[in-house]
């Protein structure tokens, strides 16, 4: 059974909300620890991330701020991704790119999700373009906050000086990229 947001926010604002908990456990739990054990997580991270999310769920809607616009799944689901993922960076867990997925809140209306798509799109083409080695190197510096002696040995460089000189030699070759293809780089513009 599905509830629509207006549902939702009067089930838990007047505390009959236990259909509304086991709506989410069943439907969007499974999702969340889905993405969650994909990105190096284990069951337990996931019930916490997502017990975090419907925490913050349940804030937003006592205190009036949740918008009745938004996707409560779609909503519970980013709300608990973004939460796995600042875990991650605290905890130095490695992401995986492709299943850390399409960064659209779901909360926003459907033009900015359509914007976001497009810019998502457009990095991933960007990505794709500087190669394998160069991507996962920018993603340990610049997402993963790796220093360049853990990146010379995770990627196999002689020292931290080479992975440094790579790491700059990647990000050169991301702006030579973005510079000589203008409707890459409008899109990825706002």
């Amino acid at each position: 059974m599905k509830f629509s947001t207006p549902e939702i926010i009067y089930k838990i604002k007047t505390a009959q909300d236990k259909q509304v908990l086991n709506w989410l456990y069943d439907t969007v739990y499974p999702k969340v620890r889905r993405y969650v054990l994909g990105n190096n997580g284990s069951v337990d991270d996931s019930k916490d991330v997502f017990q975090e999310a419907v925490l913050v769920l349940y804030k937003q809607v006592i205190d009036n701020k949740y918008d009745l616009v938004k996707d409560t799944e779609g909503y519970v689901i980013t709300i608990s991704r973004n939460i796995w993922i600042n875990t991650c960076r605290k905890t130095n867990r490695q992401l995986n790119i492709e299943l850390a997925g399409n960064p659209v809140q779901a909360e926003d209306n459907a033009l900015i999700k359509l914007i976001m798509t497009e810019k998502w799109d457009a990095f991933q083409r960007l990505f794709d373009m500087i190669g394998d080695r160069c991507k996962q190197l920018l993603l340990y510096s610049t997402y993963e906050k790796i220093s360049m002696e853990e990146i010379a040995v995770k990627m196999n460089f002689t020292n931290a000086n080479a992975a440094k000189t790579t790491n700059y030699r990647c990000k050169q070759k991301l702006i030579e990229l973005v510079a000589s293809n203008k409707d890459l780089a409008n899109s990825l513009h706002p």
